[in-house]
């Protein structure tokens, strides 16, 4: 009888907190392949752009605005076309391997909104260097949206945009389309590996004609010049003639970057698993392919995954349902230590454990215990972006209570990061009150104002009143820093830069002449295309924290100017980000 009335307790209780607990369904009765596709489909119809408040811009101020109107898609048109084709070229070449992520996607915005003359030979060759650019970059959702927005039946580059088009629905495991596709394959494409007949034995594989298959086949190994083994390894797996049990002796050769996509499509159909070598030859497109092959292991598809959702590519579910995707045993989840410490150079496998452990607590002071060291762990290998994000929604479950007064700036920060200002002020007063201002809540405090500014002077106000709780700013490049913005902007309590006969020179590289000269006039005659893109080439694949300062205020020169300073803001958060001084 005492046993059965403490079971009933039990069960009231655990009824009561379930009661409180917020269940978070993050699958909403979708596969992880529909939600990842879904996100790629959705990249292909919509153009987010964010708006926010403005203010009048003088020496003094900046305006916060993104909109696009018909002149600004003029104006970019303009600067595009009346250049040579051969120009615009090399600029886009040498723009893919841009850090920012903020002038990325500006850029990306810009070069959406063309508007050509496909009569012309000249936009043609431009816009051959777009869909290149698009693609080289890692989005070739957006080189395939381009494709598909124009008659391209009559273009001297069309074998080279059905290549890619193939390669787009084969990425995205659209096979049925991808079969009725080849159809529109030009011969000529051939010459890249035997593509047009190595796609058409896949597809009559799929079509259950193996016998056919198998003759196109024979005939192919005739006329090629050397015998593709990737290839013909699928083949023998995919046609039940081979078992190949040894997943490690696939993909041994070296790997066809023409083929690349087709092979990944076969490796899904035939259950077998992808590997690094995938990422060595394109880590950006073939993400997604990686991600939605369930027989590749978990660590190259989190990783994929990872890379996906911080380059915008995966949406935060999607991520979210791979993580739940792993099988983590009830043994696991309750000895967090042990697998803790089994998993300890596995950051891509300990981030997902984390993740679920967190979901099978019951009592909310165990799951925001839990949260907390997911946070922690993500924070020491650089990822507390990505944590921040997951636990987004869970975090909404937990009460602003003395219980969790202790972990009040953590939950705080985290919703600084989701861009939840409310929520993390309501948190940061929450333990001013009780608690009062300790070296703890300052840092959130900065961190809700600075992101909250609504200017880039603001920002600055900030920083500057707040100067000696930057621990790093004492470091000699982040006052440097300091003194660089202070000056662009014209602050009238400039920071002073300290006697240092140490450093006479610096080793960070200043842009050619020319690079500088072309960011120069542009800021003169307030050209901003054009301005954007010859600064952009100027820190191609450079982090902020190695562009000479000099070069940095002539950057920061034009984007106070560039669109009336609508991104200055975020561009120098970015900055900071960078330079670890937030």
């Amino acid at each position: 009888m005492k046993y059965s009335f403490f079971l009933l307790l039990l069960l009231i209780s655990l009824r009561v907190i379930s009661s409180e607990i917020e269940v978070i369904d993050l699958h909403e009765y979708k596969s992880l392949d529909q939600m990842v596709l879904e996100n790629v489909s959705n990249e292909n119809n919509e153009i987010n752009i964010e708006t926010n408040e403005s203010s009048e811009y003088n020496t003094d101020n900046v305006v916060e605005s993104n909109s696009i109107t018909e002149t600004e898609i003029e104006y970019t048109s303009n600067f595009i076309t009346q250049n040579n084709s051969s120009l615009i070229n090399s600029i886009l070449n040498n723009v893919t391997k841009i850090k920012s992520k903020i002038l990325q996607s500006e850029l990306n915005s810009s070069l959406s909104l063309l508007d050509m003359n496909y009569e012309n030979k000249n936009n043609r060759d431009i816009f051959l260097s777009l869909i290149n650019y698009f693609y080289q970059i890692g989005d070739i959702s957006k080189a395939y949206e381009l494709i598909k927005s124009r008659d391209i039946s009559e273009d001297e580059n069309l074998n080279f945009y059905n290549f890619l088009e193939m390669n787009y629905l084969l990425s995205t495991s659209q096979l049925e389309s991808a079969c009725n596709f080849k159809n529109f394959l030009n011969s000529d494409l051939n010459s890249k590996s035997m593509f047009v007949d190595k796609i058409e034995i896949f597809c009559l594989i799929l079509d259950n004609k193996l016998s056919e298959a198998d003759l196109l086949n024979s005939i192919m190994i005739e006329t090629e010049e050397n015998l593709d083994e990737n290839f013909q390894q699928l083949i023998l797996i995919l046609t039940n003639k081979s078992d190949y049990d040894n997943s490690n002796s696939l993909f041994t050769k070296k790997i066809n970057s023409d083929l690349i996509f087709l092979y990944s499509a076969m490796a899904r159909i035939a259950e077998l698993p992808l590997n690094e070598k995938f990422l060595e030859v394109d880590p950006l497109n073939l993400a997604i392919p990686i991600i939605l092959n369930k027989s590749t292991s978990d660590n190259l598809r989190l990783k994929a995954a990872n890379q996906s959702y911080l380059n915008g590519n995966i949406s935060i579910e999607s991520l979210a349902a791979l993580y739940q995707s792993l099988d983590f045993n009830s043994q696991q989840l309750n000895g967090s230590d042990s697998i803790i410490q089994d998993l300890d150079n596995n950051t891509e496998l300990l981030m997902a454990y984390y993740f679920q452990y967190i979901n099978v607590q019951i009592f909310p002071s165990e799951r925001i215990d839990a949260i907390i060291k997911f946070w922690n762990f993500a924070k020491s290998r650089n990822l507390e972006f990505i944590a921040y994000s997951l636990t987004h929604k869970i975090v909404d479950s937990i009460d602003v209570i003395s219980e969790y007064l202790d972990f009040s700036p953590q939950i705080a920060v985290s919703y600084i990061y989701n861009k939840d200002f409310e929520k993390a002020i309501n948190w940061i007063e929450f333990y001013e009150k009780t608690i009062g201002i300790d070296d703890k809540i300052i840092y959130a405090r900065l961190l809700v104002d600075l992101y909250s500014a609504n200017n880039v002077l603001s920002v600055l106000e900030i920083i500057s009143n707040n100067f000696e709780t930057f621990s790093l700013l004492k470091d000699y490049d982040a006052q440097e820093l300091m003194y660089t913005i202070s000056n662009t902007i014209k602050n009238k309590e400039i920071q002073s830069i300290e006697n240092n006969f140490e450093n006479i020179f610096d080793d960070r590289l200043m842009p050619s002449l020319f690079i500088s000269e072309n960011m120069r006039d542009a800021i003169d005659n307030q050209n901003e295309i054009k301005f954007l893109i010859f600064s952009l080439v100027s820190i191609n694949d450079k982090e902020w924290r190695e562009i000479h300062p000099v070069h940095l205020k002539l950057i920061l020169d034009g984007y106070i100017l560039y669109k009336n300073g609508s991104i200055v803001k975020e561009l120098i958060l970015e900055i900071f980000d960078n330079y670890k001084i937030l």
